[in-house]
């Protein structure tokens, strides 16, 4: 095992904690002054870079996975509905996370599965009457398994409702409608 004088002192992701090894300064061509800081995860730092550094502050981060990150004043975890809860890159502030994950990738899924771009299938979506909307499949965007509020990594993804009039583009809707939902379901989670 490891004992706590092979720990590094723990300290605040904006603080610095020590400089470059001068030897290993050397091999990498840089200054021994250079400083090691806590740093932070993905989204925490993200979060500095669109603004969200004050309680209350929120994003979504869309990609692979969907991210709802929203700053706190104090550590909240919410393990029944698998929120997650970190310390924040800044001082005295915490950060509660509602991640699904697949978001994005659903739709670069479905375009792979029916040969189309995005974009394309986009413009086809943005053509969709009200009425063929209203008839479009449901779509379970569980593609591999689900984080908040489920937690389940069995979950999997699933279009309910197609018929043989069904388009590729109300199909393409019902992603966008599915993922849009497990966001909402996030959303209701970081609520309580």
């Amino acid at each position: 095992g490891l004992a706590r004088s092979q720990m590094p002192t723990l300290v605040e992701g904006c603080e610095v904690s020590a400089t470059l090894d001068p030897q290993v300064a050397e091999r990498w061509g840089l200054n021994a002054s250079v400083a090691v800081a806590g740093g932070g995860g993905d989204n925490a730092v993200s979060a500095i870079g669109v603004g969200a550094v004050s309680p209350g502050d929120a994003f979504i981060s869309l990609g692979t996975s969907g991210v709802l990150f929203v700053v706190t004043d104090a550590y909240r975890p919410a393990p029944q509905s698998a929120v997650h809860a970190f310390c924040h890159v800044l001082p005295n502030l915490w950060h509660q996370m509602s991640v699904m994950l697949s978001a994005a990738s659903c739709l670069q899924w479905f375009c792979r599965l029916t040969g189309t771009t995005e974009v394309a299938l986009l413009e086809e979506i943005a053509e969709l009457s009200e009425e063929e909307k209203s008839h479009a499949p449901f779509f379970l965007p569980y593609l591999s398994g689900e984080r908040t509020p489920h937690n389940d990594p069995d979950a999997r993804g699933m279009f309910w409702g197609m018929t043989h009039s069904s388009l590729r583009a109300q199909l393409g809707y019902a992603v966008l409608e599915g993922v849009s939902f497990g966001i909402s379901d996030g959303l209701q989670v970081l609520k309580e």
